[in-house]
């Protein structure tokens, strides 16, 4: 198996960074630095802007996946790959947030953009400890490159509003709101397209995540690793399921096929 992986790639929250703490284990930190000395590419792959890495901002890793493969960026900052919706998309969305009555946020190209911090988008913040700002998000459709759209909605009012938006596949990793991104767009493909960068396949790749919007990833790459603590749409897809992210998981797991 260690001779297979050429690289691995780890979600974010729920995955390397606990809920409980808002910090990443010293476990997982040890299991990512033996991973490098032995050659093993690292990748971040997260929902979060690459400006809201700070979490992870001291550990060495050699490129990240952003916004759920909506921007792909090597370590020296080369963009690798990017897809933003069309305006005319983030119009549409906002639209539709001013009939049923939701709120949103924007996540593009200077920072993640909310009309006003309250409600379940002030709750969400503080559960990923990013406070976006406050700014209307016509504005920013109209002036940047929108990646990412996360409507604060439940799985009803899903229903009701993907359909309307062919151009968009949705995912989530809880319950209280969604990720809407370019049709497309996830983390399978934003591996894929890291993998080609460094001359290598999505079948010399492990994967791990938690969330629903990990599940391309984890489904597609050669090893796939859901986290204890991860949502049983992701474990369905796994190949392995290892422990919590507050009980070593990540360590465990790397532990467990041979690569640390």
């Amino acid at each position: 198996m260690r001779e297979r992986i050429k690289a691995v790639f780890f979600d974010i929250d729920g995955t390397l960074v606990s809920f409980t703490t808002h910090t990443v284990p010293e476990s997982a930190r040890e299991a990512i630095a033996l991973l490098r000395d032995r050659g093993i590419k690292v990748f971040i792959a997260t929902g979060r802007l690459l400006r809201h890495m700070s979490v992870v901002q001291d550990i060495e890793v050699d490129g990240y996946i952003t916004v759920n493969g909506g921007c792909c960026i090597a370590a020296d900052g080369k963009t690798i790959f990017e897809k933003a919706h069309s305006r005319q998309t983030v119009e549409r969305m906002l639209d539709l947030a001013d009939e049923h009555g939701f709120s949103l946020a924007l996540l593009a190209e200077k920072n993640m953009y909310v009309e006003r911090l309250e409600g379940l988008a002030r709750e969400m913040s503080q559960v990923v400890n990013i406070i976006p700002e406050e700014q209307s998000l016509r504005h920013i459709a109209a002036t940047q490159r929108v990646w990412q759209m996360c409507p604060y909605i439940d799985s009803e009012m899903e229903g009701k509003i993907l359909p309307l938006l062919p151009e968009c596949s949705g995912s989530r990793w809880i319950d209280s709101f969604m990720d809407v991104n370019v049709k497309g767009v996830d983390k399978s493909m934003a591996v894929s397209k890291v993998m080609e960068y460094y001359g290598y396949t999505i079948h010399e790749a492990m994967a791990f995540g938690d969330g629903g919007n990990d599940a391309p990833m984890v489904r597609d790459a050669t090893v796939g690793i859901a986290m204890g603590n991860a949502r049983d749409e992701l474990k369905a897809v796994a190949d392995y399921i290892t422990d919590d992210v507050d009980n070593d998981g990540v360590y465990n797991a790397l532990k467990h096929f041979g690569l640390i």
